[in-house]
């Protein structure tokens, strides 16, 4: 039990320096003169407590010499109390006003910064794969719910301990003098509170932090009783009742699964802190008879108790530090993780670029067959077509047929798993990515809705063109222009609900610019992926002319489940549990009389 007991603690202790040096490396890459000075004053400190016993010292046996020989005020007095005002009051600006509000404020902003910087970078060139993974979409959410605080906290909390590290090797080595055996005794009977302390900490972490069942449940609960669209629902079928209800179901599980170890921890708690005082006082009274004989001063006597209680209490204060930076590693650990996530999608080693990539290029599915990470379900069987440049294509389909996931793979968000897709022959593998994508224009069925200017919303298709009269382009051939006009300040309008003076757009007109960023990028290989899906009939003929007149010579590729904007394609691919089963022309699948003019015609009837 000892043995396993120590691995355990060495193992935490490990950890917890480990994920320090690479705290520390990036508190230094956000200021290196603020965590310098930071740390600096926390050892500094750390000295003000052994000196102001030292000046107490000097005090008590002046004062004791003094007695009896002169009324007046010996000199001497006068400035051992004048240098021990001097010296609380340097403790009282460094550890108070530099360190605990100055520098702890500057520390702590520039730190916040660094990891919102570095957190963000990373999420946005994740893989797509990571984010479609409940599990690491978990990891994702906790990190981004802690790691403004955790890890800071994990920090400042080191600065505390560095502090009471300098502070107890500093009362440690004047001990000494005194009894080699004192410092090391005083240092062991920290032990028991440190062990307590680990375990705490993992406690906490292990109810509120693991992936337990329950836990999860409360993350989803947080999620669905906030979301707008959620509570639109709940309101109408009046459900967040039961919603709420189940949610404090949940809440008092947890508190209930906390609250029974933590009352067997309050029972030992007081344990070690009985067995410091105990020692502490065994230490002082067996100085005692010295005392009473004069061979050590009153002064000595008194800086003696001082210094074996600052030491006690350093290795206290370090203990507790430790297990309090212990128990923030364990969320720390989500934000490295994150930090940790690999490459999905890996770069060859040596590139094919595309040279030109103002013009179409041929595209060739090879034998594609695709299924998702951690699933055995194919979701694409061997899949055969070829898109040549210029050509107008569309794939059509029930839910759940792949088409989607069609889409994924041409833009290589995953590879494949067997067959492949080639660009003019080569294996999209082998292409240089950033090349393949200036290729590409997409407008997916989940679309930004950019909470920032008109101008924004469709200049962010292509950041680096800065071309006003392109952009006004791009609206008219999407049809925004209509509401675009008549907002209070056209394209410098700001859109949504997040900032103050932003006009709230339907959602046919989000997609309306969501159209127009696509038609700014000017893309040779154009991706549909349900275009217009919330856009009337009529506003619908106006973008598919647009796109027939503009797009003439490049790709376009298009999923749709309205055959209206898919019967002009020059060839037609019909998907179906992750297959082809017919593909042609629309007047040429209308003939076969198969799946595609069994949906077409429930469709027309429809309108009728």
């Amino acid at each position: 039990m000892i043995k396993k007991t120590l691995f355990s603690v060495r193992n935490s202790t490990g950890h917890v320096l480990d994920n320090l040096g690479k705290m520390l490396s990036i508190a230094w890459a956000a200021g290196k003169k603020t965590t310098i000075l930071y740390y600096a004053v926390s050892g500094i400190t750390a000295f003000f407590p052994i000196i102001m016993s030292f000046t107490y010292k000097l005090l008590v046996d002046h004062l004791i010499e003094s007695q009896g020989i002169t009324p007046t005020v010996p000199l001497v007095l006068v400035a051992i109390l004048g240098a021990r005002e001097i010296v609380s009051i340097t403790d009282g600006f460094l550890s108070g006003t530099l360190r605990g509000t100055y520098l702890d404020i500057l520390f702590r902003s520039r730190l916040q910064n660094e990891l919102n910087f570095r957190f963000y970078k990373k999420i946005s060139n994740l893989d797509i794969a990571h984010l479609e993974d409940p599990e690491k979409q978990d990891l994702i959410t906790k990190a981004a719910d802690t790691f403004t605080w955790r890890p800071p906290d994990f920090l400042r909390r080191f600065s505390y301990t560095f502090e009471d590290f300098v502070g107890y090797v500093s009362s440690f080595l004047i001990l000494i003098p005194y009894g080699i055996f004192i410092p090391f005794v005083v240092s062991i009977i920290a032990i028991p509170r440190f062990l307590l302390r680990t375990k705490y900490g993992k406690l906490q972490w292990s109810i509120y932090g693991s992936g337990a069942p329950e836990v999860k449940k409360l993350w989803y609960f947080r999620w669905l009783l906030s979301n707008k669209i959620a509570v639109k629902e709940a309101r109408i079928f009046q459900s967040q009742n039961e919603l709420l209800k189940r949610f404090k179901k949940i809440q008092n599980y947890l508190y209930n699964l906390n609250k029974k170890p933590l009352d067997s921890f309050l029972k030992v708690a007081v344990l070690p802190q009985f067995l410091e005082s105990l020692v502490i006082f065994a230490f002082a009274y067996m100085r005692l008879p010295i005392v009473i004989s004069g061979k050590m001063s009153v002064g000595d006597f008194t800086f003696f108790i001082s210094i074996l209680g600052q030491a006690a209490r350093g290795a206290a204060g370090l203990v507790s530090g430790f297990g309090l930076m212990y128990e923030h590693n364990l969320y720390v650990d989500y934000y490295l993780d994150v930090l940790k996530l690999p490459r999905l999608i890996k770069e060859p080693s040596k590139p094919v670029l595309i040279k030109d990539v103002s013009i179409p290029h041929k595209i060739e599915f090879r034998d594609v067959s695709f299924s998702y990470p951690r699933s055995k379900k194919m979701v694409l069987k061997n899949v055969n077509f070829i898109i040549n440049p210029g050509e107008n294509f569309a794939i059509v389909g029930p839910n759940g047929a792949g088409k989607t996931t069609v889409v994924k793979l041409l833009c290589r968000f995953y590879d494949t798993t067997s067959g492949e897709i080639l660009i003019d022959g080569v294996n999209i593998n082998k292409i240089d990515i950033k090349s393949w994508y200036r290729c590409l224009g997409t407008l997916f069925q989940e679309f930004v809705h950019y909470n920032l200017t008109v101008k924004d919303n469709i200049t962010l298709g292509n950041p680096g063109a800065k071309d006003k009269k392109l952009m006004i382009g791009a609206a008219q051939k999407s049809g925004a222009t209509e509401f675009i006009n008549k907002l209070p300040d056209k394209y410098d309008q700001m859109l949504g609900r997040h900032f103050e003076k932003g006009e709230a757009l339907s959602q046919g007109q989000w997609q309306k610019l969501a159209i127009a960023r696509t038609f700014y990028e000017g893309a040779p290989i154009l991706i549909l992926d349900e275009p217009t899906s919330a856009i009337d009939a009529e506003s619908e003929y106006e973008i598919f002319k647009n796109l027939n007149k503009h797009y003439g010579d490049k790709t376009l590729f298009l999923i749709s489940h309205r055959f209206s904007t898919v019967r002009n394609a020059d060839k037609i691919v019909v998907l179906d549990k992750g297959r082809i089963i017919e593909s042609g022309s629309h007047q040429e699948l209308l003939e076969n009389k198969d799946l595609y003019a069994r949906m077409f015609k429930k469709q027309a009837e429809g309108y009728k």
